[in-house]
This record gives C-alpha cells, sequence and structure tokens, in this order.
C-alpha cells in the first residue's frame, strides 16, 4: 500500500492541483511572466554590456599606457564610469524599487532623474496593458496563454495513465 504523499511544495499559489487556476493564481502567474522577461532583457542588456566594455576596456587602458604617460587611467577610468552609469540605467537586480520603499541605501538627489531601464519596461507594459483593457489583440493572447497554461499545468498535476502490459503469445519468440 504505498504511504500518502505530502503536498506538493511546488503546487500553485492557491493550493489547487489539477484543476484550472483561480483568477489571483493567474494574476500572480502573469506578474512572475512580467518579472521575468524584464530580469532576462536586462540580464541580456548587461551581457551586451560585458561584450562592448571588455574590448573597450583594454584599447582604453593600452591608450593610457601610450598616450598618457603623467596619468596612464584617464582612459580606462572613464570606462568604468561608462559601465557603472550602464549598470545605474539597467538596474538589474531592482536596488530601485528597494529605494522607493525606503531600503538602507541611499541615492543622491541629483539622480533621481535619470532614465533607467525600468522607466522603459514599464511604459512597454503600460501600452500592453492599455491595449488588454480595449479587448484587442493582447487579451486574446492572454486568454490562449492562459489556457495552454491551465492545461499544461493539469497535465502535470495528473500522473499519467500507464498503458497495460504487453501480454506474450505462446508462438512469440521473446516469450521466453
Amino acid at each position: 500500500m504505498p504511504s500518502p504523499r505530502p503536498p506538493d511544495p511546488d503546487g500553485r499559489p492557491d493550493g489547487t492541483r489539477g484543476e484550472a487556476a483561480t483568477g489571483d493564481a493567474r494574476a500572480q502567474r502573469w506578474i512572475l511572466i512580467r518579472d521575468l522577461l524584464i530580469f532576462v532583457s536586462k540580464a541580456g542588456l548587461e551581457a551586451v554590456r560585458d561584450i562592448a566594455l571588455i574590448p573597450a576596456a583594454l584599447i582604453a587602458g593600452i591608450a593610457g599606457l601610450l598616450l598618457s604617460p603623467s596619468k596612464p587611467d584617464r582612459y580606462f577610468l572613464r570606462v568604468l564610469e561608462v559601465g557603472d552609469e550602464f549598470d545605474d540605467f539597467v538596474d538589474l537586480f531592482g536596488k530601485e524599487k528597494r529605494l522607493a520603499r525606503g531600503s538602507r541605501f541611499d541615492r543622491p538627489e541629483e539622480e533621481e532623474e535619470l532614465l533607467r531601464a525600468d522607466d522603459i519596461f514599464n511604459r512597454i507594459e503600460k501600452a500592453v496593458v492599455d491595449e488588454y483593457k480595449r479587448g484587442g489583440v493582447t487579451a486574446q493572447a492572454k486568454q490562449a496563454i492562459d489556457r495552454g497554461l491551465d492545461a499544461v499545468q493539469d497535465a502535470l498535476a495528473s500522473p499519467p495513465a500507464l498503458p497495460p502490459p504487453d501480454k506474450p503469445t505462446r508462438g512469440d519468440p521473446d516469450a521466453q
């Protein structure tokens, strides 16, 4: 007799398994999808930055050594400043959101008006949400994605039925 299974820690946020997600679970699912897309996009931006900064730093270092013997790090320091400014723009891990909630991090007042990647993503999200509210293509796509994700979650929640084992016949050479 199989022992009872403990509750699935990876169950849906609303605690259901094998049935359509509730509105709250769907809302949480879309928040995750949005956050995941933003994080992956920001990480991609940082990867492009790294690919660009490596040769730029090498060139700046060599140029400083050859062209500015009295201050050989002058070009390299500028590359570091550009990289730091880009980090502030991308804000990969959402430090700016923590700041807005009153985190222990302090930001100089002059930085408050800088455009950040989150500002761009917020504008994109607002456009998508507005289109959804109007019932346009975005609303239809969301409904189709919700149905698909519900079906996948339902399929993963119920174990697949196993076919009955094949019974060998008397004349079957493999039946020994």
